[in-house]
């Protein structure tokens, strides 16, 4: 019965979240343009600095951009904002697993973005594509190692965020940009090739988009990238991080609900 009213749960949170995403033409425009303003950059960037054999990098970008904007804005911030609109009492007042719940927003917002993302991939190759030989079980694996890890640290940040309630679009704000400079969305930032020093990589490695870009530019771009970190070392941090960040996000739910019951104030709008 559990097991049902969790999946049940987990499928009505993903379904929601897919038509509000299909159902607002601007945020589908948004989620299209958005990306390929950076691919578009990056990847005329890279031309104009004659380095244009790697301006296939751009496009690669442009689909994390996507997807880590999805995280940041439709995962990180949507506890905050339900409960601003009163909704989020009806999760803690319901049977249903506030685990289940995040789990469907990560899904839908996956399904949601993916599509979007594919359209920037194929539009950003066709202007600045090169010959590539990519090695596809890794392009598959690695990509999948990312988003899981992305959205249970989107996961993690959606209880984070509730708990400190208004600061959270501000603190949205400092952090999109920052961790794509950080995470090599503009640049290669792992390796030999990264412009920070060694300390600084091992703090960015932290970020699973960091390691998640690493792997797919040496499974596209495999002569043009340092094999330092190797790939093995890449995935398995990948794997590593899936499991810290979703444990850890199931931490956040149980101390949120504590601190609430303590405080009386999980549910407590801020205006």
């Amino acid at each position: 019965m559990q097991a049902s009213l969790w999946y049940r749960t987990m499928y009505g949170r993903t379904w929601v979240r897919v038509r509000s995403m299909y159902n607002e033409p601007l945020w589908l425009l948004i989620g299209i343009a958005f990306p390929l303003f950076t691919t578009f950059g990056l990847g005329f960037l890279y031309r104009s600095a004659g380095v244009g054999s790697i301006a296939g990098f751009a496009v690669i970008g442009g689909i994390a951009v996507s997807f880590w904007s999805n995280v940041v804005w439709s995962m990180a911030t949507q506890f905050y904002w339900d409960k601003q609109e009163g909704i989020f009492e009806l999760y803690l007042v319901s049977p249903a697993p506030i685990s289940a719940i995040l789990v469907g927003m990560s899904v839908g917002g996956f399904v949601g973005t993916a599509p979007a993302a594919l359209l920037v991939g194929i539009i950003g190759w066709q202007v600045f594509g090169s010959a590539v030989s990519p090695i596809w079980w890794l392009i598959a694996v690695g990509f999948m190692l990312t988003i899981i890890a992305l959205y249970s640290l989107g996961m993690l940040l959606a209880s984070v965020y509730l708990a400190y309630g208004r600061q959270a679009e501000s603190l949205n704000d400092s952090v999109q940009q920052t961790v794509s400079m950080f995470s090599g969305v503009y640049f290669p930032t792992l390796g030999l090739g990264s412009p920070f020093p060694v300390s600084l990589q091992l703090v960015v490695s932290l970020i699973p988009l960091t390691i998640g870009m690493d792997v797919l530019r040496k499974a596209i771009f495999a002569p043009l990238t340092s094999a330092f970190p190797t790939v093995s070392e890449d995935l398995a941090i990948l794997a590593v991080l899936c499991v810290v960040f979703f444990v850890a996000a199931q931490k956040a739910i149980g101390l949120m609900r504590e601190r609430g019951r303590r405080n009386g104030t999980l549910v407590v709008r801020l205006r």
